[in-house]
């Protein structure tokens, strides 16, 4: 026997000392712990006794430790909450844990404790109602056998319904969706041309137990959820499993059932039908939900539902404006009206947020086409007309707030003194920044009393001025470029610029419509800005004002005081208009 063929040395010595480590916080604990014959090299076996029973834990000791190691355990007879079907334990940080790779022994016995609690705590639900285990049903429904990943495009809201179903069987691991009998198809749907399938939504009270490992998913499951339904739901599932063109046929179950820590789990399975019963030689494939409807996505992605049903006006859809609509869009507003007449063109192209590929169109078309496939749920209205020609047949009630991205001054307090004074009292955002590197603002005003953009434009003496008070920039001074005549002229700023600005507004108009939705009775005009470093400004000879400076040190609610602290002509007694 020659050294080559040696079986490799193993290096014991991490495992020893994760072991020593493991032993030493079991003991502050009072739990029993003895060492195992190690799984595999690297990996380290213990028999841990708790109140419950006696645990056999492993747990990878040769990971890079920059998240808790893999720990697993047997797999139990019967299912428990945060084992998997394979006995994988969940000891997840859940991204809030500070680890430290230099001390990977101590990562270990933190993950071993972690793993004992959990296994203790999932014996005790299983001895009172299992509730814990249907809270993490969908996660242990991900690793039964043959679990292909699926897609739900409906509401999971508890009302039991026929669906429709479609399957890609020309994936290695077939794909299903589903999606509501009358609603518009899924562009990954509609451009696959999937032939349609039978599929029944059904919401439970409660579920039996899924298969414990080396068991899996039989007939036997489906009659278990036929025996539960209800005479309502037992009508659908004559519709589900009737007679048809095609039989024997593969047929869909999707099944809920409420989480006691909120909401409802979602698990779905395909089985054979033929002759109106269930094909007891047919497979049955468990499927994994994942939802893309619009209220799971919305709160799973933090935006708010109350949100939903919100519609605010965005006037400008340029590289601030777009960055507005981008953003109350995330939020969770629900409707957007965009106005703008321009075009987008290639000029715009790393300054907005829109692809190339929109080049051409109009800019709030080309919003609503890539928005709308973005954000689940959103409806966007595009407006290919100016602002003012809007404003003309606009109906004001319908809108919760207005957001102008102009950029232009004149046309700004034009519309500012045509908003003042209106029946509907709605909260109004300009938004502009000045060129190059030097910032960027956002004034808040509202339809119904004092506080106007006008109040800017005064001097120290508070009579009426051409230059705004917030202005970086002092008056007179050209910034305007053009590389290709005068056709070509633009202000010169950058996507980093503009995407500050736009987040800027957008988050004043949501603290003003949530200050609403909360009922909140003030009304107060406020100015918000961001000052840059100023020095592309100032290499190219551009002089700034002394608020610029000023600026840098003041706080928002001082800076709002001295914008609107006296209100100005424009707004002190506006009369009130439709």
């Amino acid at each position: 026997m020659t050294d080559a063929d040696a079986a490799p040395v193993v290096d014991t010595t991490k495992v020893d000392v994760a072991f020593e480590a493991a032993k030493t916080a079991c003991a502050l604990r009072g739990i029993e712990v003895v060492r195992l014959d190690d799984p595999k090299p690297c990996c380290l076996g213990l028999e841990l006794t708790g109140a419950t029973r006696t645990w056999s834990v492993n747990v990878d000791c040769g990971e890079e430790h920059l998240r808790l190691p893999r720990v697993w355990t047997t797999p139990p007879i019967s299912p428990l909450a945060h084992v998997s079907y394979s006995g994988n334990v969940c000891v997840d940080d859940g991204q809030g844990l500070s680890l430290d790779p230099g001390r990977p022994a101590e990562i270990v016995a933190h993950a071993v404790l972690k793993a004992f609690d959990l296994l203790e705590n999932s014996a005790t639900d299983a001895a009172t109602g299992n509730s814990e285990f249907f809270n993490e049903l969908e996660g242990y429904w991900l690793f039964l056998p043959g679990s292909l990943r699926s897609r739900a495009y409906f509401e999971v809201d508890g009302n039991s319904r026929m669906i429709k179903g479609f399957v890609n069987s020309t994936l290695k691991e077939p794909k299903w969706y589903f999606v509501e009998r009358d609603a518009e198809l899924p562009w990954d749907v509609k451009e696959g041309k999937f032939a349609g399938q039978r599929a029944l939504y059904v919401h439970l009270d409660a579920l039996g137990l899924p298969p414990a490992k080396p068991d899996k998913l039989t007939p036997a499951f489906i009659e278990a959820v036929h025996e539960r339904l209800s005479p309502e739901q037992l009508k659908l599932w004559d519709q589900l499993v009737g007679p048809s063109k095609n039989s024997p046929k593969q047929l869909a179950l999707l099944v809920s059932v409420p989480r006691q820590a909120g909401g409802r789990s979602l698990v779905a399975v395909v089985f054979g039908a033929s002759g109106g019963a269930v094909d007891q030689k047919a497979p049955v494939t468990p499927l994994t939900m994942r939802r893309h409807a619009a209220n799971y996505m919305r709160e799973r992605g933090g935006a708010s539902l109350g949100l939903l049903g919100k519609h605010v006006a965005v006037l400008g859809a340029g590289a601030v404006g777009g960055v507005v609509v981008d953003t109350l869009a995330a939020a969770g507003v629900g409707k957007l009206t965009v106005v703008d007449h321009d075009e987008y063109s290639a000029d715009n192209v790393f300054r907005h947020l829109l692809e190339p590929l929109y080049i051409e169109l109009g800019k709030p078309i080309g919003l609503k086409f890539a928005l709308e496939r973005r954000y689940p749920g959103l409806n966007i209205t595009p407006v290919c007309t100016t602002a003012q020609d809007w404003l003309k047949t606009a109906n004001l009630s319908q809108y919760d707030g207005i957001v102008l991205a102009f950029g232009a001054p004149s046309i700004e307090r034009s519309f500012s003194r045509a908003l003042n004074g209106r029946r509907h009292d709605l909260p109004v955002v300009f938004t502009w920044l000045e060129a190059l590197d030097l910032g960027g603002h956002s004034v808040l005003t509202w339809t119904k009393g004092e506080g106007c953009l006008d109040c800017a434009y005064r001097d120290d003496e508070g009579q009426p001025s051409q230059a705004s008070r917030t202005s970086f920039l002092e008056p007179d001074q050209p910034v305007t470029r053009n590389l290709t005549g005068c056709g070509g002229a633009f202000v010169p700023f950058g996507a980093i610029q503009a995407r500050r600005t736009g987040l800027l507004a957008a988050e004043h108009m949501l603290s003003a419509m949530t200050a609403v939705a909360a009922g909140d009775e003030a009304r107060e005009p406020s100015y918000r800005f961001w000052v840059g470093e100023g020095k592309a400004a100032t290499k190219h000879g551009l002089r700034t004002t002394p608020w610029f400076h000023a600026a840098r040190t003041t706080l928002p609610d001082d800076a709002t005081r001295q914008v609107f602290g006296r209100a100005c002509q424009q707004c002190r007694s506006p009369e009130e208009t439709t």
